[in-house]
């Protein structure tokens, strides 16, 4: 009969009042554990012993070309010092758009400057081919654009007819490299050397690709580029269909063969032999008997669904097998595919199984030895044994936004817009043209009505149609069209992300703006290469946009 004044307690009482015993976890009878062991079959195992050395051999086979885009052709050569992200992403040297970028043609055209009249040529000599280095490229805009910005007006007031412009002169130099003699302006021989001085900074300055050889597709939004080694041989290809921008990793890769990149042997035979040690990872089990383990990872709390297989292989690799796996360290060569051709263990039963144990090549065996981690995919939809390391910088730093374009689709008009938010500005500056951008009004009223007629409702001017056009039957793209401002004349994007580097229509595949939309920016990109070098170049970058937009456009519409 249960009672509120009297309850039972059970307590533990210790034959001694040494606990020391009972933490040594003692084993009082050995041979009754020997005997489980061999009842288990634990004494038949072959793979029980611990490896003590493990020494790899392999061979890393350095790229040597490098080709933009999807063409073919030899491509070019690559030292392996600039990084392939770079390369990629920079931007045609010389390329224009409806504005020039006055400032840093400034800044290079006053470094010239210094440069000469720094240099061991006659003083009048010097002053009268600065006066036609002026003449012949003056500092100022292609056309009438952006002489209404009070910002270029006073800039050009300031520095027209003081400075050439330094982007059109490389641009010359590249075209007629720097000879005595060969271009004129007067130049003495003691100013050539200055001259090829300041084109070599130019070059350094800012990472630019040739005319033609940028990897940029603007069809698809996306960067394509290739790289060339040779093994053994045998020409290797490997491509980067379909590089969106920021980070490049070897996941960008697909393996393929020769596409006459031509490249040459640059091998590096790879010799290690180093102690492995065991992986850890957060929440493992602890390998001390009374070590209390880190809470912070609960991997027996992991919640999976029937179709979760890959988070429960993981968990159970974690709980049950996190023990039998280590860590051999090897230094491959940045910038190179590594193969591995053997692998020999030496274990602590070495000298009883008749010594070391050489292992399958990775992904050549079968069952669990065809296991392997970084493989590439190859061309056919197979898979290339290798571990590919590109040559890429560790961080870059990344300027705000100079040009912004966000595609998005309508559903109320039934189109899609490319919606220019943002370009760059001839001095430097960043424009808003949201807040620039005038509202195209086409009003035409109906005499003595009081209701006004409108064609078609205000569109922004940075509101530019996406109109679908059947390039082959059963196939469309987007083309850029146009709309005519104020004055008539149809209105033309500011920007450089919108504007071809072929002269020509601007189309793009239909399926490349989703219902999310893409937001297009262009931004400038500092890194340090591997040998200190600073390295600046102006990057392309497709990004998820922000769902659908509206323009709210009508037709045949009435206002009261």
């Amino acid at each position: 009969m249960a009672s509120i004044t009297s309850w039972t307690r059970l307590e533990p009482r210790a034959r001694t009042g040494d606990l020391r015993p009972s933490l040594e976890a003692q084993v009082h009878d050995p041979a009754w554990m020997l005997a489980r062991q061999w009842q288990l079959g634990e004494f038949l195992g072959d793979d029980a012993g611990t490896p003590v050395w493990v020494r790899v051999r392999g061979h890393a086979d350095r790229i040597t070309r490098y080709r933009p885009g999807p063409a073919t052709g030899p491509g070019t050569d690559y030292d392996g010092h600039t990084p392939l992200q770079a390369m990629a992403e920079a931007e045609p040297s010389g390329l224009r758009a409806t504005s020039a970028d006055l400032r840093s043609g400034a800044e290079t055209g006053q470094h010239l400057l210094r440069l000469l009249r720094s240099c061991a040529a006659p003083a009048q000599a010097v002053t009268e081919a600065v006066a036609l280095l002026l003449d012949d490229f003056p500092l100022g805009l292609t056309g009438a654009e952006g002489t209404d910005d009070p910002a270029t007006a006073r800039y050009l007031t300031v520095l027209r007819g003081k400075v050439p412009d330094g982007h059109a002169l490389a641009s010359a130099l590249h075209t007629t490299p720097p000879t005595p003699g060969e271009p004129g302006w007067g130049l003495p021989a003691e100013a050539f050397p200055a001259l090829r001085d300041w084109l070599a900074w130019y070059d350094e300055r800012h990472l630019t690709a040739a005319q033609g050889q940028e990897a940029w597709d603007p069809r698809r939004l996306e960067h394509c580029f290739s790289v060339g080694l040779r093994e053994t041989g045998a020409q290797s290809t490997l491509t980067a269909p379909a590089y969106q921008g920021g980070e490049l990793d070897w996941t960008d890769f697909t393996a393929g063969g020769d596409t006459g990149l031509a490249a040459t042997v640059n091998r590096e035979t790879l010799l290690s032999t180093t102690f492995p040690v065991p992986v850890r990872f957060p929440g493992m089990p602890a390998r001390r008997y009374w070590e209390f383990e880190d809470a912070h990872t609960h991997l027996g709390g992991i919640e999976a669904a029937p179709s979760d297989l890959a988070r429960m292989l993981v968990a159970e690799f974690a709980t049950v097998y996190g023990n039998d796996w280590y860590l051999v360290p090897l230094e491959v060569p940045v910038g190179s595919l590594t193969t591995l051709t053997s692998v020999v263990v030496g274990d602590t039963f070495s000298s009883e199984l008749g010594g070391p144990t050489l292992l399958p090549t990775p992904g050549a065996g079968n069952g669990d030895a065809h296991w392997s981690l970084h493989r590439l995919s190859t061309d056919d939809g197979g898979r290339r044994t290798g571990l590919f390391v590109p040559p890429v910088t560790v961080s870059a730093l990344e300027s705000d936004p100079i040009e912004e374009v966000l595609l998005a689709r309508d559903e109320g008009a039934n189109q899609a817009w490319a919606i220019e938010r943002s370009v760059p500005t001839p001095v430097g500056g960043t424009l808003d043209r949201s807040r620039t951008a005038p509202i195209l009004q086409p009003t035409p009223s109906m005499p003595g009505s009081t209701a006004t007629y409108r064609l078609m409702t205000d569109i922004p001017a940075h509101w530019l149609p996406l109109l679908p056009v059947e390039s082959r039957p059963g196939s469309h793209v987007l083309r850029l069209g146009r709309l005519d401002g104020p004055d008539g004349r149809p209105l033309q994007p500011l920007g450089r992300l919108l504007n071809p580097t072929v002269p020509g229509a601007y189309d793009l595949y239909a399926e490349e703006v989703p219902r999310e939309g893409i937001t297009l920016t262009r931004a400038h990109r500092y890194a340090r290469t591997a040998d200190g070098r600073g390295l600046l170049w102006t990057a392309r970058q497709a990004r998820p946009g922000r769902g659908e937009s509206s323009s709210a456009l009508r037709f045949d519409h009435l206002e009261e």
